[in-house]
C-alpha cells in the first residue's frame, strides 16, 4: 500500500509541474543551443546567447532535467528587431511564459 501511495504522490507532483509549464523527460532528443544571459522579469523576456541556429516555430527547453520550461518560439528579436531565425553567436530576446534562471542551458527539442 505504501508503494501505491508513493506512486500516486509522484504522479501528482509530475502533473503539478506540467501545469506550471515544467517539462517531464520523455525521451525526446534535445540539442544544446545556448545559455540564458539575462531574464527581465517585468516584461517576461529572456536574453539568450546562441551556440546554434534557432528559428521561430522551434520548440525549446530552458533549465535542467529536474526543472525546465518548454515552449514554442512564437517570436524573437535581435537588437529590438523581429527576426525569423538567428545563428550561432547571436544574442536573441524571447518572450517566456515562466521565470527562468540566468546561466540556464537552452535546448532545441528535436522531433
Amino acid at each position: 500500500m505504501k508503494d501505491l501511495d508513493n506512486a500516486m504522490e509522484n504522479l501528482r507532483e509530475l502533473e503539478e509541474r506540467e501545469n506550471r509549464g515544467f517539462s517531464v523527460n520523455n525521451g525526446q532528443k534535445k540539442a544544446l543551443i545556448g545559455k540564458v544571459e539575462q531574464f527581465y522579469s517585468k516584461i517576461g523576456v529572456v536574453a539568450i546567447t546562441l551556440s546554434a541556429e534557432l528559428k521561430v516555430g522551434d520548440l525549446i527547453e530552458i533549465g535542467s532535467d529536474d526543472e525546465a520550461i518548454r515552449q514554442r518560439i512564437s517570436s524573437m528579436q535581435i537588437e529590438r528587431e523581429d527576426v525569423e531565425e538567428a545563428s550561432a553567436g547571436d544574442s536573441v530576446g524571447i518572450k517566456v511564459k515562466h521565470p527562468v534562471e540566468v546561466n540556464s542551458n537552452v535546448y532545441r527539442i528535436e522531433a
